[in-house]
């Protein structure tokens, strides 16, 4: 047995201790499940932050059973600050509804969420359907504009790209000092941490951080059924300025914050975002249109401002992110140290960290020649 088929049956069993043992009792009344009623849960997937499964009373709905492992940056207690999140983003109609919340000592993992499940088929770009790219453009839009409430939970950055930026450092200087450094590796994320330094010099502060963002609006996060595919493909713009009613469910709200939406839609057209799920690698020249899909579908509900200037930078960044990301992955992925792995990160990292997909995203990303 592999470690990684040995992690995911040892988390499995844990989710079924924990939900049919007393540390449950509290979720069962919240759901209105009796104590006697057996719950089985079933593997949906294992993230970095992560492990969600999916569970159900006989007869009744499913619901997803999502467990923290590690916190992303900017607070201490990460299912807290996801269930804040999806409270807030909950007017938007179409994230998972929050139902239930454990952070005492007596949850797994570092506590426990329990979200309404949402069907549909993850976004593909291997398989795209007619119109499942304007879903997810509705679903980013209906959620960026969402009224912010008075008081939030979301962490609001001052600087978005700056505070990014720093993140990057940490990250790269976490892998120089790890002892796993590679020259190669190194001279490339050098390249691209000085185009990224020389854009922050030049570009002006953002005029609109005032909005609920995912951050990280991979194509596994928008769960797209197909009749909402097919709508949206046949029907042109509705008159209320929405590409179809129901486009579908946005999720994994892990890391959101309140900012500026350039980020998100910059984010989902890079190429280091759309290879993660898939051998999809977003060109650039198809871009302006999918911007212009967007604006289309926001409608007047929120200015432009100075989205078209900040795009551009934050199409920078996205691919820093990603490059930073993986060479601090490298340790944790090189030895065999029992921390928490996934089978796709193993996979991808080698691609992603390859001369040919630097080469690509130094063009395409970074607008750097030669």
């Amino acid at each position: 047995m592999d470690a990684q088929t040995d992690e995911r049956k040892r988390a499995t069993r844990k989710a079924q201790a924990y939900l049919n043992g007393e540390a449950g009792a509290a979720l069962r009344e919240a759901l209105g499940i009796g104590a006697e009623v057996p719950l089985e849960p079933h593997l949906l997937g294992m993230g970095e932050h992560n492990l969600n499964f999916w569970f159900c009373a006989p007869g009744a709905l499913r619901y997803v059973l999502r467990i923290n492992v590690a916190s992303q940056p900017f607070h201490k207690n990460q299912i807290r600050y996801e269930y804040g999140a999806l409270k807030a983003a909950q007017p938007s109609g179409c994230t998972p509804r929050p139902l239930f919340i454990d952070d005492t000592p007596a949850a797994l993992g570092k506590g426990v969420l329990v979200e309404t499940f949402c069907d549909g088929q993850q976004l593909d770009f291997d398989h795209l359907r007619a119109g499942d790219v304007r879903c997810a453009i509705q679903m980013m839009a209906d959620v960026h504009a969402v009224e912010l409430p008075a008081r939030t939970t979301l962490f609001h950055p001052a600087d978005p790209l700056r505070e990014m930026f720093d993140e990057c450092v940490q990250r790269f200087a976490d892998y120089r000092a790890s002892g796993f450094e590679d020259a190669r590796i190194t001279r490339w994320t050098e390249r691209f941490m000085s185009a990224v330094q020389r854009m922050l010099d030049e570009v002006a502060p953002p005029q609109d951080t005032s909005h609920i963002i995912n951050t990280e609006t991979l194509p596994s996060h928008f769960l797209i059924p197909a009749d909402a595919a097919a709508r949206a493909a046949a029907a042109p713009l509705l008159g209320t300025g929405r590409f179809c009613d129901a486009p579908g469910s946005f999720v994994d709200w892990e890391r959101p914050v309140v900012g500026e939406v350039a980020q998100d839609v910059a984010y989902f057209v890079s190429p280091t975002t759309t290879f993660w799920d898939s051998q999809f690698l977003f060109p650039a020249r198809d871009v302006p249109s999918v911007i212009d899909d967007y604006w289309r579908a926001v409608d007047g509900r929120f200015a432009r401002c100075d989205f078209d200037a900040r795009f551009r930078a934050w199409r920078m960044m996205t691919a820093l992110k990603s490059t930073t990301w993986c060479v601090q992955a490298i340790p944790r992925y090189t030895q065999d140290t029992g921390v928490h792995t996934t089978e796709k990160t193993a996979d991808k990292l080698p691609d992603y960290l390859s001369d040919e997909f630097m080469e690509l995203i130094a063009k395409e990303c970074f607008y750097l020649e030669g």
